[in-house]
């Protein structure tokens, strides 16, 4: 489920705190972007903190967005708990093997399925 995090726009009262009584595991934190005429200020995470707000508020696991490319920043993001999970979106369509690179980076051990090396 998603939930405004209201960064752009008045804010109202949030059913994040609701929302675990009716089974929500993980929260997709997001500002939307689709309020007219609101000029939204972007660059890497820059919605980041609504998910940190939310996750304080509500309790539940957040996930954050908003032009998260890095696999430094995303790891940042996860370790200092400002959510619990990150969504990749346009970055995975630019580099469709983001993961891999990522971990390589991060200087984590990944392995392949065969059925897919086979291909690479």
């Amino acid at each position: 489920m998603g939930v405004d995090g209201h960064g752009w726009q008045p804010a109202g009262p949030s059913p994040a705190k609701e929302l675990h009584a009716h089974s929500v595991d993980l929260l997709d934190v997001s500002t939307g972007g689709n309020v007219p005429k609101i000029r939204i200020p972007t660059g890497p995470g820059y919605q980041v903190p609504f998910a940190e707000r939310i996750r304080s508020e509500a309790g539940l696991p957040v996930a954050a967005v908003g032009m998260i490319a890095d696999a430094r920043q995303a790891e940042e993001i996860i370790t200092s708990g400002r959510a619990d999970a990150v969504l990749l979106g346009r970055e995975l369509l630019r580099d469709p093997h983001w993961a891999l690179r990522a971990a390589r980076e991060l200087g984590a051990e990944s392995r392949i399925p065969d059925q897919y090396a086979w291909a690479i």
